[in-house]
């Protein structure tokens, strides 16, 4: 179903115009099984005399129940209010993770032992500490199992750069801290990267990290793109483009560089995973894989 357009407010205490009440009719027919609606909404554009009565202000408790989790709810649609956002978000068909980027393609996977002596020669650093961040960044995988490269996405950062302007309306993918809360996790994170991209596109790429070695969106320039969009369609291709990405990203700062040269994993880990990355014992993690790859 085509996106949820209203001009005035539906419910209980609405205006109700006639266009308007006639499309929430037909967004909760829709979602009719979702909401436990015994029978469909006669899509005719009117409330009746008595909207306390009214089958569709009804049927919109029912979705503020079921889908918002409201205790009390008020019958009543808002022009891009909550219950507004989430009936148009309940009506959309889901796309495919793929078709978000690129047509339907199977990337080039995996990395070659060559691949790696090729970037320790290019970081002056041993084999083993690359595969070391490999297996700590991303269980030594760029991909997720529907072809889609890895990715986490950052709601702190999305906040920043789209300017806090979806912090109140998309609390969710929009937070000005860091909330570990926010994840979902694996291949359910590009649901909330969707979310983000019909918000604020550009935004919403610079604040996922991608691939093999989890590099960010925003720093894409470090790692060798002059934009972003070319940055995550790379991701997308092939897994020695990750490769690449990270070898200029590393290169790009001194402090990673010198400390992956030392296999000082402390100080990659704060300039590699942040300032808390004590809290999830990132150094400990790269020490031990590092010591398992010699």
């Amino acid at each position: 179903m085509s996106e949820l357009v209203l001009l005035s407010s539906v419910g209980i205490g609405g205006e109700n115009k006639t266009e308007d009440v006639l499309n929430i009719q037909k967004a909760l027919n829709a979602i009719q099984e979702k909401i436990g609606l015994n029978e469909p909404l006669a899509e005719d554009g009117e409330l009746g005399a008595d909207e306390s009565a009214s089958k569709t202000c009804h049927a919109i408790a029912l979705m503020q129940e079921k889908i918002l989790g409201f205790k009390n709810p008020d019958s009543l649609i808002s022009c891009n209010g909550k219950t507004h956002q989430a009936l148009n978000k309940a009506i959309q068909k889901p796309s495919s993770t793929l078709d978000l980027f690129l047509p339907k393609i199977v990337p080039e996977k995996g990395l070659k032992n060559e691949d790696y002596h090729d970037a320790a020669a290019l970081l002056n650093c041993e084999v083993a500490a690359i595969k070391a961040v490999s297996e700590v960044e991303s269980s030594g995988s760029g991909y997720f199992d529907n072809d889609a490269p890895c990715i986490l996405f950052e709601a702190h950062q999305f906040s920043k750069y789209s300017d806090h302007r979806f912090d109140e309306s998309h609390p969710e993918i929009s937070s000005a801290k860091w909330d570990r809360s926010l994840y979902i996790g694996g291949e359910k994170e590009y649901v909330r990267l969707q979310a983000a991209m019909k918000l604020d596109r550009t935004a919403a790429l610079k604040s996922a990290s991608f691939g093999r070695y989890q590099i960010m969106g925003f720093n894409h320039q470090a790692a060798g793109y002059d934009d972003v969009e070319s940055f995550v369609r790379d991701m997308f291709l092939a897994e020695r483009h990750h490769l690449i990405a990270f070898v200029h990203f590393i290169k790009s700062n001194s402090r990673l560089l010198e400390a992956i040269q030392n296999l000082d994993w402390a100080t990659f880990a704060r300039y590699y995973n942040g300032p808390s990355y004590a809290e999830n014992h990132y150094d400990e993690k790269l020490e031990s894989a590092y010591n398992k790859h010699c």
